[in-house]
């Protein structure tokens, strides 16, 4: 695909909506989490944890996804930064939440990891579609099994 056709000018409108959405939800998240929390009266056991694996997880093949779309196919390389930069945000998310009357929890974290480990696994298995969906004439399209 050069620059100058069509498939690429729609790939590069697409990579940049996903862009967009990563950035989105990483405000939408950020807000959310510094916000103090309403008291609803039902405390369902391991729920806050799994909104936080969630919340990372959607994160992280947002994040993927936009940048795959960007720069073609991501390496190890790419994979850990993004693992990476998710663990120091993970952190940074948590102690920044005092400041707003919530509590900086380790299992938090812990859970926000653990998104990130399954958004980056979830993304490699689910690549293929990626390429079927928006790149079909890729080479990668084609793919019967890389993982």
């Amino acid at each position: 695909m050069t620059p100058s056709s069509a498939p690429y000018a729609s790939l590069q409108r697409r990579a940049a909506r996903a862009r967009t959405l990563a950035a989105v939800y990483l405000a939408v998240l950020f807000v959310s989490t510094h916000m103090p929390t309403p008291d609803v009266g039902v405390d369902v056991a391991g729920l806050d944890k799994l909104i936080h694996l969630w919340a990372y997880a959607i994160l992280t093949f947002a994040v993927m996804l936009g940048w795959e779309m960007t720069v073609g196919a991501l390496q190890a390389k790419h994979y850990f930064a993004v693992w990476l930069v998710g663990v120091v945000y993970g952190m940074f998310d948590e102690a920044t939440q005092i400041p707003v009357g919530r509590t900086a929890d380790m299992n938090d974290w812990l859970a926000d990891v653990a998104g990130i480990v399954l958004g980056l696994i979830a993304f490699r298995i689910c690549r293929i579609w990626v390429y079927r969906i928006f790149v079909p004439d890729s080479p990668l399209a084609s793919w019967k099994r890389s993982y």
